[in-house]
């Protein structure tokens, strides 16, 4: 007799919503999805299917049906579900995943990873003020981000010409954000898609379309890629559109980069009142003749100090040139990232 091959996920629910959501979340882990919308078919696929997600508006009547107890079930509904219906999860035995807030543990559920795997570090980096090296700094911490795990660079500046011509990667095959900007949802693994610099997959912002990265294009890219690597640091650029809000929205640490004198520390001042980033720390960039030490910088933005980063005359030929940071400034500049990361808290997910 032929053996019926085993459902990864089973979806029960007969709302279009609820179902497109998921097969949104199974596309974009390359995990199959089988639908089914009759109660009798649940029932006969309890004991044998991976993962189970009961949507809200049948969640009652599963209950009343006395399953037996079993990991890996889920009920899933969105702001139009009654309490009712996510409160049926506790005679299910079941967790609540609550649409659109629950999308990436939808994600998650759906990949295999509830077994108390930790995300990926984010960690957006904001310049306090112009000039100050922070797209030099966010890529001296992705690059510091590979001893963890894969580690992504995603450039949010878009005054900063490209973070593909810091690294010489211009030509680089790949996709840029040009043909990520219509991304939107759940999306799959873009490792294989995107150009990959020392270790770092970047996604970087194109020279031959000035259309601007939107906010949900932002929010899915970040998300995919927090799904495929240990470390994604976002460039955010000082211009603070939706995009970059967005992507200090989604963060988990921010650094902010400060110079080490008056003027920086009252521009950093006005940035932090401006984008208002959350949980962000200081990262004082030194130079010859800083006037304040950088503990002084820190006290004076209220901010933990989450390191420094020395002076390096050779990075501004370097960067015209196309050379990694990590090849033109040396070991103290490439310690002084990973000390940084260390002390943001980057962790092995």
């Amino acid at each position: 007799m032929e053996q019926t091959a085993r459902i990864e996920t089973l979806l029960c629910t007969g709302d279009e919503a609820l179902a497109s959501a998921v097969a949104a979340a199974g596309a974009a882990v390359r995990r199959p999805v089988t639908r089914v919308e009759g109660l009798e078919a649940l029932a006969g696929a309890w004991r044998e299917a991976g993962v189970i997600v009961v949507g809200a508006d049948v969640a009652v009547p599963a209950a009343r049906m006395a399953l037996p107890s079993r990991d890996g079930v889920y009920v899933l509904g969105d702001a139009r579900a009654p309490a009712a219906a996510l409160s049926a999860s506790v005679r299910l035995g079941a967790g609540t995943i609550v649409l659109p807030e629950g999308a990436e543990l939808l994600v998650d559920v759906l990949a295999g990873r509830t077994g108390g795997a930790r995300a990926a570090s984010r960690i957006a980096v904001l310049g306090g003020s112009g000039g100050v090296g922070a797209s030099t700094v966010a890529v001296g911490l992705a690059m510091a981000g590979t001893a963890l795990g894969p580690s992504a660079l995603v450039d949010l500046d878009p005054w900063g010409g490209g973070l593909d011509l810091l690294l010489g990667a211009e030509r680089a095959p790949g996709w840029r954000w040009d043909r990520l900007k219509s991304a939107r949802g759940q999306i799959g693994d873009l490792r294989g898609e995107l150009p990959s610099v020392t270790g770092v997959s970047m996604v970087s912002m194109s020279r031959d379309d000035a259309t601007g990265v939107t906010r949900d294009a932002v929010a899915a890219v970040v998300s995919a890629l927090a799904r495929s690597h240990a470390v994604v640091v976002l460039d955010v650029g000082r211009c603070l559109d939706a995009a970059s809000r967005e992507a200090l929205r989604s963060s988990d640490r921010t650094v902010v980069v400060v110079a080490q004198d008056v003027r920086g520390v009252a521009a950093a001042r006005m940035t932090l009142d401006a984008a208002q980033p959350s949980g962000a720390g200081v990262v004082v960039r030194l130079r010859r003749g800083g006037t304040i030490r950088a503990g002084d910088v820190a006290a004076a933005l209220a901010l933990p100090l989450l390191g420094t980063v020395p002076y390096a005359a050779s990075l501004p030929a370097a960067a015209e040139r196309g050379v990694p940071p990590d090849r033109a400034a040396g070991r103290r500049w490439t310690r002084s990232c990973a000390t940084v990361l260390r002390e943001v808290g980057a962790h092995t997910p």
